[in-house]
């Protein structure tokens, strides 16, 4: 009998264990709700994860704001909108409307061709004006220029301005004649005549050197026909024996 009390204490204590055994544990229970609690929250996170921002993926830039809160200026966003156009890079024409156009915006219009008879007509008026003894020397000398400015040739000047000291010295004004002559021969060194009516005031004078000296200028000038005044004309009386004047005028 004692064998069978410890055969089914046996028996009891083996069907307790398996028992235990297939009871699950409360903390075990406790730690496993726990985990899974946890893995729920995580899938949400993951999911969150995954799935995209559509705020922070918006491609829209968001205009740049100033201190006030208002949207950047509309030149800056102009400006930086606006693309180069190939080829124009370090052109200072590129985008300048006036750059390809050769028309001048400003000044005077082109001087119109000059009519040559109406520029001829305005010379030969100059010229008779400095001719004229009643012109006064200042405008006589300001004539001269525009007459030159007009296209009038240096003999013509000269020749105007002989032509006034003949016209002075005729009227017994030797001294603005000697001016007349001195401009007249200065302005063209070829010119003859010029030199030798100085030499005929200086010979009324009496002043015989100085007659010489402008007789010595005709010559070196090439008046010839004028040197042969002198042997015939009583006005080089005085001074037509003279050696140096003598081989001048043969």
């Amino acid at each position: 009998m004692r064998s069978r009390l410890v055969r089914l204490a046996l028996v009891t204590i083996t069907v307790c264990t398996a028992t235990a055994c297939q009871t699950p544990s409360p903390e075990g229970a406790k730690k496993d709700v726990v985990d899974a609690t946890k893995k729920a929250d995580a899938k949400p996170a993951d999911a969150k994860q995954a799935s995209p921002d559509l705020k922070t993926a918006d491609p829209t830039p968001t205009p740049a704001t100033g201190a006030n809160g208002t949207a950047a200026s509309a030149d800056t966003a102009a400006t930086a909108g606006t693309a180069t156009a190939p080829g124009t890079a370090g052109d200072p024409s590129a985008g300048d409307p006036t750059a390809a156009d050769p028309t001048p915006t400003g000044g005077d219009a082109a001087t119109p061709p000059t009519d040559p008879a109406a520029a001829a007509a305005d010379k030969a008026k100059l010229l008779g004006e400095v001719k004229a003894k009643k012109t006064s020397d200042t405008r006589a000398k300001k004539a001269l220029e525009e007459a030159e400015a007009a296209g009038a040739t240096v003999r013509e000047l000269a020749e105007a301005s002989n032509a006034r000291g003949e016209a002075l010295m005729g009227a017994g004004e030797a001294e603005r004649a000697t001016a007349a002559f001195v401009w007249a021969r200065d302005k063209d060194t070829t010119y003859p005549d010029a030199s030798f009516n100085l030499a005929r005031l200086t010979v009324n004078a009496g002043d015989v050197a100085e007659t010489v000296a402008h007789l010595k200028e005709v010559h070196k000038r090439g008046g010839k026909k004028l040197l042969k005044q002198v042997g015939f004309d009583p006005t080089f009386e005085i001074v037509k024996d003279d050696p140096e004047v003598s081989k001048l005028i043969k």
